[in-house]
């Protein structure tokens, strides 16, 4: 999203419309809650969404703001100090229920866009914090220094905490936090005061480092929770979704509304994608070249159907493509440009050639649950095999011949690989 602002903004300008405000001010926020390196959007939100789990440590946060407005009100008796506190339990309680309300969201989907409310909100309350720690100093009683001194210590390591996945917006908070405490201190008439004001900029920076190293942690975290979702959905040669991943999408796909009887459209088609002259390509060329060749038949496979298909690998050289909402006749077109994609010469190996044999399987017609419609599939195929290979085979009772495999395929045996209907 950061990288399409500008272009957004320049777009306006080059049609002489005026820049929209607020999209600097998107683009701001963009960048303050992204991280200092680019990440993947699925573990980008997976940082964003991580500040809303610690309700705790913002609870306490709260508690301990509102102890030091009251304290500050209590030995003062400042109008400034009653402003404080009365700012504190309204922006106090709202920052608890944006919190609260984006933890909801998050846990009815965790692909939610994350809310920013809550980010202004904690940025607001650390103004407000800061300021209030200022005029403490400024009053020069020496117990409200020391408390906002404490206070403003234990706030800043909630904040190293909690804003692990955002380091950039730490870092601000950090320093709206703790600078001009700094600068109060040093101005401060109090004898020997200024000490703590020159280390509070030490204290600061170490801060920072620790927010950035629980970033760095949290982000290895991520990325190995990452790396062990794609082991276990996805096939580690071709990259492909594997077996487990999908009898998933068998379900996510057959979830919904259904078409009409009447309808053309099925609701899923299924191929089964067995290649032919395989077993011959380890045997002759070794098991190198046999991968090389998975990983380019995975390649043509998922640059043979559309959009919306998804192309699995479910072990050795056979391969499940998932089609939603297809006809016949789209379907049989799909398994003609696999059939002639795969069966073209290797770039990195001439002489190695292979085919591919498909049996489709189309949901109500052939099977209702995903079981039903692999088996239906995976029999058509068997039987595209048998009449000779290099041919797909619709699994259903029509008798009616469809569309010749093209003949200049030279590896196959028969000079015509007829696909009949099982």
């Amino acid at each position: 999203m950061a990288t399409m602002v500008p272009q957004t903004l320049s777009a306006s300008a080059s049609a002489g419309q005026p820049a929209r405000p607020w999209l600097h001010l998107q683009g701001c926020v963009d960048w303050l809650l992204a991280g200092p390196r680019p990440q993947p959007d699925d573990i980008q939100n997976e940082l964003l969404q991580q500040r809303t789990n610690k309700t705790r440590t913002l609870v306490v946060a709260v508690l301990a703001s509102l102890l030091i407005a009251s304290l500050a009100a209590a030995l003062t008796g400042a109008t400034w100090a009653y402003a404080w506190v009365l700012a504190e339990l309204a922006l106090g309680s709202t920052r608890i229920f944006l919190m609260m309300k984006a933890l909801a969201r998050a846990k009815a989907n965790r692909r939610a866009p994350v809310n920013v409310s809550p980010i202004w909100a904690g940025l607001a309350s650390v103004i407000l914090i800061s300021a209030g720690c200022y005029q403490c100093v400024a009053s020069g009683v020496m117990s409200l220094v020391l408390m906002a001194g404490i206070g403003l210590a234990n706030l800043v390591g909630g904040i190293a905490s909690r804003n692990a996945g955002t380091p950039r917006y730490g870092i601000l908070l950090i320093c709206i936090l703790t600078l001009p405490f700094a600068v109060a201190t040093i101005l401060s008439p109090v004898p020997f005061l200024f000490i703590i004001g020159l280390q509070t900029p030490v204290y600061t920076a170490g801060m920072i480092f620790l927010l950035l190293e629980n970033h760095k942690i949290l982000l290895d975290l991520h990325h190995s929770e990452r790396n062990n979702r794609l082991m276990a959905h996805h096939d580690l040669l071709t990259g492909l979704p594997n077996r487990a991943l999908n009898q998933k999408l068998f379900a996510e796909m057959l979830d919904g509304s259904w078409p009409d009887a009447a309808s053309a459209t099925s609701k899923l088609t299924v191929f089964c994608v067995d290649l032919d002259g395989f077993k011959g390509v380890n045997d002759r060329f070794g098991h190198a070249a046999g991968d090389a060749v998975l990983v380019a038949v995975a390649k043509r496979l998922c640059a043979s159907v559309r959009d919306a298909d998804v192309v699995c690998r479910i072990g050795g050289d056979e391969f499940v493509i998932l089609l939603p909402d297809i006809t016949d006749d789209e379907a049989a077109a799909v398994a003609r440009r696999i059939i002639t994609r795969v069966a073209e010469p290797f770039d990195f190996a001439p002489a190695v050639r292979v085919g591919a044999s498909v049996g489709l399987a189309s949901a109500p017609r052939d099977g209702m649950t995903g079981d039903e419609l692999l088996s239906a599939a995976d029999r058509a195929m068997y039987e595209a095999k048998r009449r000779g290979k290099g041919a797909f085979v619709i699994h259903s009772g029509m008798a009616e011949p469809v569309t010749l495999v093209p003949e200049a395929i030279p590896f196959l045996a028969a000079p015509k690989a007829a696909a009949l209907a099982c």
